[in-house]
């Protein structure tokens, strides 16, 4: 429900690292996927289907100041052995809080690639593998054996 016809905006999102709230942070983008694959026996029919392992992963853009203060903040490497969580909460006016947890992040590529044109030539391009599944807004995208 938006509030006098705001909905959540670019202010209205916190996004947490290892370093402390991100300030610099210009995007932000995840996903999580379990596909099925069709199962034929005879015929051209399938007569059901198989499952696939759980992946998720995601992407941010970030000023290079803020690129630097969470490669400090990871010992010194992007590439750190220990994964670690990023934190994304929604909220707006009067209403309640939306909190994603992306647990046991591992940050695989980064990309500072700009070009003469761009207004903002300190942007550092992460990508980056979920080992664990999203909570999102509390609740996992899927069941953890214990």
């Amino acid at each position: 429900m938006p509030i006098n016809g705001n909905y959540y905006d670019w202010e209205s999102i916190e996004i947490m690292l290892p370093n402390g709230i991100a300030i610099g942070i210009t995007e932000i983008s995840y996903n999580d996927e379990r596909g099925i694959e069709a199962r034929y026996g005879k015929g051209s029919i399938p007569r059901g289907f198989g499952r696939k392992n759980y992946k998720a992963g995601g992407n941010m853009s970030l000023d290079k100041d803020e690129a630097q203060r969470l490669q400090v903040a990871l010992g010194g490497s992007f590439y750190r052995e220990k994964p670690f969580p990023i934190i994304v909460s929604y909220a707006n006016e009067d209403q309640m809080t939306i909190i994603d947890v992306l647990p046991d992040c591992i940050i695989t590529k980064a990309d500072t690639s700009a070009k003469q044109e761009d207004d903002n030539a300190g942007v550092v391009k992460l990508d980056f593998t979920i080992l664990s599944p999203i909570k999102w807004s509390g609740i996992s995208a899927y069941p953890v054996a214990m």
